[in-house]
């Protein structure tokens, strides 16, 4: 019996498709120094890929798992957009700090994101929002994160918190999704809770001051000098939005807990956000009433 047409079709596509994966299993392998630009065993603690050895026979199969997780097509492609976003980053510490590391966790932030389909965003609700946010500051986090993110995406702000990764050295980021959705990503660098809502206030303040063109990815605990005008400007923002200027000349009085704890009450704060302001202000020192925090 001669073969059908149907047989030379199912054969002629069976071959194609050898030739693609062979396409494919080439091109994997040049690209596999790539992976030295990224976390990879990080990824694979976190269960973002699966966990195996680094080497040749697997690093292949590696390059297809990231190229998924960034959502890309080929490093190029990933070159172009994360680290096309390098001049953004405005990163402080050259030697510490690398692409990799950084577009890595913000791509975990995106992904958090994407499965988040919030309204539309709304200045005067965030306002709100923001406001309300400030006084949960004295509530333990199982209490205040799923309040604070609630009221955060009913105004069109996404919030995520992310863990930091090594080298990265991020403390939060905010940066518009798309012209609709904004984002704030934490990674609780430092774990206090007066750097938490430091930067969280910090974050805000770049959504409801600033263009929605820019990225702005920020640091702990960096120089000024290095600072742009918003970034100083969020700064201010927060600072003042924790601890209004009316209040400012009381910090120099606040010599003992029964202090701290008794302004924070009056400003309805956590008194630890109050022990972070007099240490950043050198008022008390850095190892002074940590106890608070």
């Amino acid at each position: 019996m001669c073969p059908t047409t149907a047989f030379w079709l199912n054969r002629e596509a069976q071959y194609r498709a050898g030739l693609a994966r062979i396409e494919e299993e080439n091109r994997l392998k040049g690209w596999t120094s790539w992976l030295d630009q990224l976390p990879v065993k990080e990824l694979m603690n976190q269960g973002v890929i699966p966990k195996c050895r680094l080497i040749a026979k697997n690093k292949p199969g590696l390059v297809k798992k990231l190229l998924q997780f960034f959502g890309v097509a080929s490093p190029e492609d990933w070159q172009n957009y994360y680290a096309g976003m390098e001049v953004a980053f405005r990163r402080t510490r050259e030697e510490q700090s690398d692409v990799g590391a950084i577009s890595t966790w913000l791509r975990l932030g995106e992904i958090k994101a994407e499965q988040l389909d919030s309204p539309k965003y709304s200045k005067p609700k965030f306002e709100k929002a923001v406001r309300q946010i400030r006084t949960l500051t004295v509530l333990p986090p199982e209490e205040f994160e799923p309040q604070m993110q609630k009221l955060c995406w009913e105004a069109g702000v996404v919030l995520v918190l992310v863990p930091s990764i090594k080298k990265a050295h991020v403390s939060g980021v905010a940066r518009w999704l798309n012209p609709h959705k904004a984002l704030i990503q934490l990674s609780l660098y430092g774990k206090t809770n007066d750097r938490f809502w430091f930067n969280f206030f910090h974050e805000a303040a770049h959504i409801l001051l600033h263009d929605k063109e820019n990225i702005f990815l920020d640091e702990w605990n960096s120089g000024e000098s290095w600072k742009s005008e918003q970034e100083r400007q969020a700064d201010k923002w927060s600072r003042e939005f924790l601890i209004p200027p009316e209040y400012e000349g009381e910090l120099t009085k606040l010599k003992s807990e029964n202090d701290v704890i008794d302004f924070a009450e009056r400003i309805s704060i956590h008194p630890g956000i109050v022990v972070g302001r007099l240490q950043h202000d050198h008022l008390i020192d850095p190892s002074w009433m940590n106890g608070l925090k």
